[in-house]
């Protein structure tokens, strides 16, 4: 049994599984003949035209569609998203499909940029969105004109998104994607780290050094699969903040994407996050002699050179390098936003 995203060949068996389940199972809790008005609008085409905003799902049990979820913008707003039309086949439901659905669909780009997620229930799905940790909108548990009930979920926004790209914490199924750069000698050992040597290695990475809050993977929007990364190191982990409004900015990016604008543009968002959200004063960063390619991303970004240190101590490569530090105070960033 998978989950994958829908195609659009699949409309038609989307739409049998929204039918079949409706009659059966919607109709224990409603009119039929007001599931029947129902039914016929749940056409391939329709079906179709949801997944155009949406980003839908279908799940497979040996090559047979037995089920589907949705999720897209809360009318086109970015830090709320809404959950669509989740329907699992009779014969398959209590067996965790519906869950694995919403779990599926609260890890999608447009949950986890959002604070806030709404459902429209049914009288039929209502327990059971209950269970998942929905509650009544507003406080109200009546039904609407829709004969729905309206239900929601507030959580702490986890992504930060940019016109490409999105900015998520790391998972421990990213150890692969991790890998497949960081393997790459010219990707780790220029900003102080050895190439990694297995997914382990990448995984334990995840587990014990990118555990950081403010840690992000860096995902193109259309996709889910990290490229890079980028943290707002804080006061306790960086070497160069001394204090609690103060921290460091990291970053890395495999090498297939280099010369793409990429790093500038998730580091724009982070900073952002850092001084308006974070309430930052101070973010420093640095690079080592010859990498001159961190040294443009910090200069366009805008940071300033503060000093140059000699003989650092780069341990995880047992040997030392000249090392350079540059500052942004959040002056600084409000002047670079004004001069924009």
């Amino acid at each position: 049994m998978i989950i994958r995203r829908f195609d659009p060949k699949d409309a038609e068996s989307v739409s049998d599984v929204m039918i079949k389940t409706i009659r059966i199972s919607n109709t224990k809790d409603y009119p039929k003949d007001l599931m029947e008005e129902l039914v016929q609008t749940e056409t391939p085409d329709k079906v179709i035209g949801r997944a155009s905003w949406t980003h839908t799902y279908v799940v497979e049990d040996d090559g047979r569609i037995i089920a589907t979820g949705a999720i897209g913008p809360y009318w086109g707003k970015e830090d709320e998203s809404s959950l669509f039309t989740i329907f699992v086949l009779p014969e398959y439901q209590g067996k965790g499909i519906g869950k694995l659905i919403i779990n599926t669909l609260e890890q999608d780009e447009y949950a986890l940029r959002a604070k806030r997620i709404e459902i429209p229930a049914s009288i039929t799905g209502l327990h059971f969105y209950q269970k998942m940790g929905y509650g009544f909108k507003d406080g109200n548990d009546q039904i609407d004109n829709e004969h729905l009930y309206r239900l929601e979920k507030f959580k702490e926004k986890e992504c930060l998104v940019t016109e490409r790209l999105y900015l998520r914490h790391w998972r421990q199924s990213d150890a692969a994607a991790m890998f497949s750069y960081c393997q790459d000698p010219d990707v780790g050992p220029i900003a102080g780290w050895p190439p990694h040597k297995s997914v382990e290695e990448s995984r334990d990475v995840i587990n014990n050094v990118l555990n950081g809050k403010e840690a992000y993977a860096i995902c193109f929007r259309e996709t889910d699969e990290p490229v890079g990364c980028i943290e707002l190191k804080l006061n306790g982990k960086a070497d160069l903040a001394n204090n609690d409004d103060e921290c460091e900015l990291g970053y890395w990016l495999g090498k297939p994407y280099w010369g793409q604008g990429i790093m500038p543009e998730a580091a724009e968002a982070l900073i952002r996050h850092g001084f308006e959200d974070l309430g930052m004063s101070k973010i420093w960063c640095g690079y080592y002699d010859g990498n001159a390619k961190s040294k443009r991303v910090q200069e366009k970004l805008g940071f300033k050179y503060q000093w140059t240190s000699e003989d650092v101590d780069v341990p995880l490569m047992n040997e030392t390098r000249r090392g350079y530090v540059n500052l942004m105070t959040i002056n600084d960033w409000k002047e670079g936003k004004k001069n924009d």
